[in-house]
Order: C-alpha cells, then structure tokens, then sequence
C-alpha cells in the first residue's frame, strides 16, 4: 500500500508541475511567458502579458491543478479503505489528513519547480487554492472571499495571496475535525503552515516591491520586450 500512496503524492508532483500558463502564452498567444515581464508563468504575469481572458484561464488551471492532486488522494481513501501511510524512516504518518496536506505540499511543489521547464515555475498560489478546494470548500470560499476583497480594494494579486493564504492553517485545524478523513489535525495544520511558509517564500521579490512602494497592480499591461537573465 506503501507504493501506491508515494505514487499518489507523485500525481500530486505531476498535477502541480503542469505549466498551464506557459501553455496558454506559448500556444495561444506565441508568447513564452518566462521571458518577459516578470518572467513568472502564473495569472497575474500572463495576465499583464496576453491579457485579461488568458490570465482568468491560467488561475482556473491552476486551481484545477491542485484540486484534482487532493482529490486523488481522496479517491485513494475512499477505495482502498485507507489507514495511513505507514511509516517512512522513522516517521510514522497514520492519518489520512496528514496525507492529504502531504499531496497539497508536492502539489505547490511541483508548480514551483517544474521538471518541464529545467525546474522555474510560479508561487503556487492558484495551485494552492484549488487544492485547498480540494481540502476543505468552506475554507476555500472563506480564503478567496478575502483574497477577492483584498484585490478588490489593493489591486496588489501579491498581497492578496499572502494576507489571504494566512489564513490557510487555522481554517485547515478548526475544518478538520467536520471532515471524517481527517484525524490529528494539528499535523495537518503543521505542513499547512509549512506550505504557507514555502508560499510567502516564493512571493518574497513582491515582499520587497511592496515595501519599497514598487509593486506592479493587476491589470498593468507589460511591454513584451524579453527578460535578459
């Protein structure tokens, strides 16, 4: 059983790994996305870059992404009459929550560093917020009820993210006991706080533009000129 849940965690590599706006620039608009602008493959660079409509498709794709990932591994408990992951070196991992946040971390993982494009993706945001679809709906629509009102009135898709993506672990643990998947939620709470950690990580040049009163707002057009490395 060992195997087939180190595979799962693997799809959710795959899934997250899947360039969606790369994909969307390079093919419907001839634009190779990392090499313009910010240089970042996610909605709020595609957006600047292709346009409105191609950035919404690149959110949705992500989001897909990530909801897909955590819904395998619920496919995986609900048929396999899932116990937990054994153990892996010393660690034992007995409840399916952890393994759930587990798939949500290789996830945003893979979304990061994808093998297709030399390991240089985006932040993981939209990714992480379908999989925490995926995770729990209530805490989805509570997350990005924010995130939406924070763009709203900022227009900063960064800060959005961070200030709403804060909200990730405390919901994770309050949710996670209505879930009957889920036991020992602190744990799960635990690696959820770590792929906030490794988010706010991946946001931390847009940390430095907002700080310093530089950071782009959604819907600024970019002049393509390519982005020398």
């Amino acid at each position: 059983m060992v195997l087939l849940e180190i595979l799962v965690l693997l799809v959710g590599y795959i899934c997250g790994s899947i360039p969606v706006g790369f994909l969307i620039g390079k093919i419907g608009y001839n634009i190779d996305v990392r090499k313009h602008g910010s240089g970042n493959i996610g909605m709020a660079n595609v957006m600047r870059l292709c346009g409105k409509k191609a950035g919404i498709m690149t959110m949705i794709g992500d989001m897909v992404k990530g909801t897909i990932a955590v819904l395998s591994g619920r496919i995986l408990i609900w048929t396999k009459n899932f116990e937990g992951l054994g153990k892996i070196g010393q660690v034992e991992l007995t409840n399916e929550g952890l393994f759930l946040s587990l798939i949500v971390f290789t996830t945003i993982i893979g979304h990061s560093f994808p093998v297709w494009l030399k390991f240089k993706g985006g932040k993981s945001a939209s990714v992480g917020g379908g999989a925490i679809l995926g995770i729990n709906p209530i805490a989805f629509v509570i997350i990005m009820s924010l995130w939406v009102v924070i763009l709203k009135k900022t227009k900063y898709t960064s800060l959005s993210n961070l200030v709403a993506g804060m909200l990730y672990p405390p919901l994770l643990w309050l949710f996670a006991g209505t879930d009957p998947f889920f036991n020992n939620n602190w744990q799960a709470a635990i690696v959820g706080a770590i792929c906030l950690l490794f988010v706010i990580w991946r946001h931390r040049e847009n940390v430095s533009r907002l700080i310093k009163g530089t950071e782009r707002k959604i819907g600024q057009k970019e002049k393509i000129e390519e982005k020398k490395d």
